[in-house]
């Protein structure tokens, strides 16, 4: 039968042994000889209460011999501190794609040129079918093009910013036409964290027989317009 303390309501474990769950006696002698101080023989030496806030990302962060690692490598020094500053020097067409985030392969081929668009041209499309299928076409293809030749931007650390990104989306049918509720188009919210790219960004704009595309231009037809902003 197990035997109670008075003051407790939890068994003391005196006939059975130490109990795991009771504050363990304390050998002061131990404590100068730098052992374990109890007799518990469960204890662990040099246990401490978890701080609150030590997980980032899913892994435990607060390791005592927490593996890591170097970012970014360095293959030797490259110059003597006593000869002076380092140089530096300014590369025309610098290649942004040395360690990039997407790998090489498996990369889309365009349609159309947008590489070849400089900031403030436009690229006139014309409808091939209906003027919605292109437009949803193009969508596809300047996103795809604006991701494959962007940067994740990057904040005072080096870490990746993210931002928390809501869409309204328009219910579409499969030639691109939306759907209406009430004469307004019926919308779905997606919603979620993205990286935040640095990079070309373009405007998609539906063109009707008659717009004016630029200044003294117009359309011979319907189609599309697409505007390199940056």
């Amino acid at each position: 039968m197990e035997q109670r303390n008075q003051n407790s309501a939890w068994p003391t474990g005196d006939e059975q042994g130490i109990n795991p769950g009771t504050k363990p006696d304390i050998d002061k002698d131990a404590i100068a000889r730098e052992e374990n101080p109890h007799n518990n023989p469960d204890a662990v030496k040099n246990a401490q209460l978890k701080p609150v806030d030590t997980q980032e990302g899913g892994k435990e962060m607060g390791l005592v011999n927490a593996p890591i690692t170097s970012l970014h490598p360095t293959s030797e020094p490259q110059f003597d501190k006593d000869e002076g500053e380092a140089d530096y020097e300014i590369i025309d067409n610098a290649n942004f794609k040395l360690n990039h985030y997407l790998p090489e392969t498996g990369v889309t081929e365009f349609d159309y040129p947008f590489e070849d668009l400089e900031v403030g041209q436009g690229l006139f499309i014309p409808t091939e079918t209906t003027t919605d299928a292109l437009m949803a076409k193009l969508y596809k293809q300047v996103d795809q093009y604006r991701k494959q030749n962007s940067e994740i931007e990057r904040d005072e650390m080096g870490d990746d910013i993210m931002i928390d990104l809501a869409i309204n989306r328009k219910k579409r049918n499969e030639d691109g036409t939306v759907q209406l509720d009430g004469g307004e188009p019926r919308l779905g919210i997606a919603s979620g964290f993205t990286p935040k790219l640095v990079g070309p960004s373009f405007v998609v704009k539906a063109v009707v027989k008659g717009d004016e595309i630029a200044e003294g231009n117009e359309a011979d037809r319907d189609g599309a317009l697409v505007i390199r902003m940056g």
